[in-house]
């Protein structure tokens, strides 16, 4: 553990739990602690097994979690029916699952390096929208996250409050703001090294998650959707133009996208590092063109 004459703070956090793994370190997760993360990890494990059985693994509500999401994507989700929504793919479910057992495991870091971890996943409740936070870590609300080395760099040099694609600053600002706290954090962890690093966010990097809320409630109820979360991008030089990466990974791109190739819809072309979805065919690409 930390020693007696020094007091653990958030801001500590990374640097104290490099310590527990040095050799001199003597600290080691208490049976309490132990018994508490098996608990969890037993109860993502089961949950991971049950969700796709049960709406096919899709929530179409409202939550504190997706109002970073675009505003057309949102518009989707909610229209989806799920006795015909496709089941989330076991890769998918099991990408969830990694996530949610690292996470786990970060309480369990936070708790034996000496900082104390309380309101594990309390119920907030915005503009009637409702929300779980992660924990709060030495009284501050933190946001727990598992990340690709790239996206683990966002977090680490701060640049997600410029490239923020999944609006993990909205989710976090609305529970700062129900909580009515100034400051929270995310402490996110690489996949891949194993690196772990704190993100402090301060209320005037927050968004107005009230404001937002209010917006998408009006928004997803209109007979028609918002305009596209992104616009295509050019190819080249050829004239063509493809779906930029916010509509690659959305399951909703054939849909919200009919109306590309002069109505015809998107069109697909198999190349070498993966397909590519194209929203104006001017030259034909020289590659094959595949359906899905």
């Amino acid at each position: 553990m930390i020693g007696k004459n020094k007091k653990p703070t958030i801001h500590t956090l990374v640097e104290d739990i490099e310590k527990v793994f040095s050799p001199q370190s003597k600290a080691v997760p208490t049976d309490e602690d132990l018994k508490t993360f098996s608990k969890n990890v037993s109860e993502a494990i089961v949950s991971t097994f049950i969700r796709n059985r049960e709406k096919g693994g899709h929530d179409y509500s409202l939550r504190m979690s997706n109002i970073g999401k675009p505003s057309r994507q949102l518009w989707y989700e909610t229209r989806q029916d799920p006795k015909t929504t496709e089941p989330l793919s076991y890769s998918l479910l099991l990408k969830f699952l990694y996530g949610s057992i690292l996470e786990e495991l970060m309480v369990l870091l936070c708790r034996t390096a000496g900082h104390v971890v309380t309101e594990q996943q309390k119920e907030y409740k915005l503009e009637g929208v409702v929300g779980h936070q992660d924990a709060r870590v030495d009284d501050i609300i933190v946001d727990f996250k598992s990340a690709s080395g790239r996206s683990f760099k966002k977090f680490k040099d701060h640049s997600l409050l410029e490239d923020d694609p999944f609006g993990y600053i909205a989710q976090l600002s609305s529970y700062a703001q129900a909580a009515g706290e100034k400051e929270a954090a995310f402490i996110a962890i690489d996949k891949q090294s194993g690196e772990i690093t704190l993100m402090p966010l301060h209320q005037m990097e927050m968004i107005n998650a009230k404001d937002r809320i209010t917006y998408l409630k009006g928004a997803i109820q209109q007979a028609t959707p918002p305009e596209k979360c992104y616009l295509p991008v050019e190819e080249g030089k050829s004239g063509n133009y493809k779906l930029s990466i916010g509509c690659v990974y959305c399951k909703f791109k054939k849909e919200c996208w009919s109306d590309a190739n002069n109505g015809k819809g998107l069109r697909t072309f198999q190349y070498a590092n993966g397909i590519r979805f194209f929203t104006d065919v001017k030259k034909q690409p020289r590659v094959e063109e595949v359906f899905i």
